[in-house]
């Protein structure tokens, strides 16, 4: 059986890097691990939680995760214009992952903010997410 975590993510990265609208704030940069020299903006995968959310008849896994948007400074528009996108896109999304149904998902909280370490502004979305593994009799 595949891993419900490893699916969820790559479903949302397909997700996100198959919307127009993003693509032209972000030129498809959507990443888990940065290259080095990576033009701003950009959106990472964040910190990723799974939770047994097992039933008595079903198998199932709670997911807390994190989407960041990333940009110089300047850039605290454009963060929020990410996110909303993101936002929009997780709403009602169609994700299809291997072996796992996705029960739900919601935003759970956003924040925007100042980076100074990085001279930057960094915008996360926390998201939870429920699935349930696909058993064929």
């Amino acid at each position: 059986m595949t891993s419900a975590g490893l699916e969820l993510q790559k479903a949302l990265l397909a997700l996100l890097r198959g919307d127009v609208a993003l693509e032209k704030l972000i030129e498809n940069r959507v990443y888990d691990r940065v290259p080095d020299g990576t033009d701003f903006p950009y959106v990472t995968l964040g910190n990723s939680n799974i939770y047994d959310w097992s039933t008595a008849t079903e198998r199932g896994s709670e997911h807390l995760f994190t989407l960041n948007t990333w940009n110089r400074a300047s850039g605290r528009k454009s963060v929020f214009a990410i996110m909303n996108i993101i936002d929009r896109l997780l709403e009602r999304p169609a994700l299809t992952l291997a072996g796992h149904r996705l029960v739900n998902l919601g935003l759970q909280y956003s924040q925007g903010r100042a980076e100074d370490n990085r001279d930057g502004y960094l915008g996360i979305l926390r998201y939870r997410a429920v699935t349930e593994e696909i058993t064929t009799p």
